[in-house]
């Protein structure tokens, strides 16, 4: 039995039911009515729980709409935030007070600074994160937001009325009608849907409809946006086979420790919650030629390279990067996925060969040569909406009060996701007060990074003056 809370009122549900019953109960009357909100946030990734708790600081009455409560916040790839091009978007979310950044002072599991031969400008900050604390951590954020509702069911169409005229579209959108048939009403819509338009998993030849491993595609909702006269492209990602721990022969390779002291993603943390000792370490090994000759004696096995439709960067799978660039060697980063988990995630190996050649091509890896591949990797086909058909506030130019945030605009990573809060603009329930909140929260942590840049700054001219002192003794 868990907790929800909606506008204010805590009410009791039960996960054992298919459908959780809406937190809006009125106590004077006990006729049923249309539940209706000033925003709903379709699916609970990293972009859903950013843009639901945005839209209830900002005092909207929000509902989320994800197809499990369970998985609210799973991190579906790599278990790690951060890193060069992404650490900067984790402190932009955090500086209008967004979650991401916080949950992951409380759930890393290795904090480390990349890029730091050069200056703070360019630092990247990343870490390596728990999946399970991360999760946990998420979901107690979501279930105790103030006017954020949550409720599980899967949306097959769009309920649509006259436009406002004094905006641009088409049609206003003013709710959804879910799976089942029942109707829930709002002044405006997110969709957050990441990989599960059309979702399509492919190992080797064999195709699964899949928004995720595990999870059911979004079909009548992708069919409504094309209906509308959405232009949609189609998009490709993947992820690395899992390795068991005990497997892997870490003693001969490189081991990289966590930074001391670990710099926080949130402005707010002057620390994280784990000291550095007691952080996990990561090993470093590199593919070599016998994973190039794997790769290119069975790129007939491997439909999901042979497709033409093109991936977001970040995610380029082993197969590409053989192919894009013979005869080098590839880095493999070796991570773990928690502190009680058994499994590796070796970063950098994603792949969508036939499950047997992946495993031959696993052990041909240095420190793998034993390795035992506990689940495949895998590669997830999806649909995206064309990005120039939104404002910047993310609203579409054909529907009106209909946004898209995450992956359904065509990025990728978690970072990138979350970083898609949205503007306020067209969002109801935005007051005067709330603005001014949130740009004293901004100025607050714009003299912390002031204050970190000086100190930064600081230890910089002292090991300058040590290695001068060193070059005249």
């Amino acid at each position: 039995m868990f907790y929800f809370r909606g506008c204010g009122r805590w009410v009791a549900v039960s996960f054992t039911k298919q459908q959780f019953p809406l937190a809006r109960l009125s106590s004077d009357s006990a006729a049923p009515r249309t539940p209706h909100f000033d925003v709903i946030v379709i699916g609970g990734g990293h972009a859903g729980t950013e843009a639901a708790t945005a839209a209830a600081r900002c005092g909207s009455r929000t509902l989320l709409l994800t197809h499990r409560v369970d998985t609210i916040g799973q991190m579906s790839c790599n278990p790690s935030f951060g890193g060069i091009g992404k650490g900067h978007l984790m402190r932009e979310v955090d500086a209008l007070d967004g979650l991401c950044s916080r949950i992951c002072d409380q759930s890393g599991v290795h904090y480390k600074v990349l890029n730091r031969r050069k200056g703070p400008a360019v630092w990247g900050l990343r870490a390596q994160i728990d999946r399970k604390l991360y999760k946990q951590n998420m979901q107690k954020e979501i279930l105790n937001t103030p006017l954020l509702t949550v409720q599980e069911g899967a949306v097959e169409d769009l309920i649509l009325t006259e436009p406002e005229p004094e905006h641009t579209g088409k049609c206003r959108v003013s709710g959804v009608v879910l799976v089942d048939g029942s109707t829930v009403y709002a002044e405006s819509v997110i969709l957050t849907t990441g990989t599960f338009l059309r979702g399509m998993i492919v190992i080797g030849l064999e195709t699964h409809p899949a928004g995720r491993l595990g999870d059911q595609p979004s079909i009548g909702l992708a069919q409504t946006l094309e209906k509308l006269g959405f232009v949609v492209g189609r998009l490709k990602t993947g992820t690395p086979p899992r390795i068991a721990k005990e497997s892997i022969n870490f003693s001969i390779l490189n081991k990289h420790i966590p930074d001391n002291p670990s710099i926080p993603f949130s402005f707010t943390n002057e620390t994280v919650w784990i000291k550095p000792e007691d952080q996990l370490p990561c090993y470093l090994t590199h593919t070599n030629p016998r994973v190039d000759e794997i790769v290119l004696k069975n790129l007939h096995l491997n439909s999901h390279v042979k497709e033409t439709t093109r991936g977001p960067r970040y995610c380029p799978s082993i197969e590409s990067k053989v192919l894009r660039f013979p005869n080098r060697l590839h880095q493999v980063w070796l991570e773990p996925e928690g502190m009680d988990s058994d499994l590796i995630y070796p970063q950098g190996l994603s792949m969508t060969l036939p499950a047997e050649l992946q495993e031959k091509m696993i052990t041909c890896i240095r420190g793998l040569e034993k390795a035992k591949v506990i689940q495949p990797g895998y590669g997830v086909q999806y649909d995206y909406l064309d990005p120039r058909q939104i404002t910047p506030s993310l609203e579409t130019h054909l529907v009106q009060r209909l946004f898209f945030a995450g992956q359904i605009n065509g990025t990728t990573g978690y970072e990138e996701a979350a970083a898609q809060i949205g503007a306020a603009s067209r969002i109801p329930g935005v007051t005067p007060a709330a603005i001014i909140n949130l740009l004293r929260f901004v100025k607050t942590t714009q003299r912390r990074q002031s204050a970190m840049n000086e100190s930064s700054k600081t230890d910089q001219y002292l090991c300058d003056a040590d290695r001068l002192q060193e070059r005249e003794l």
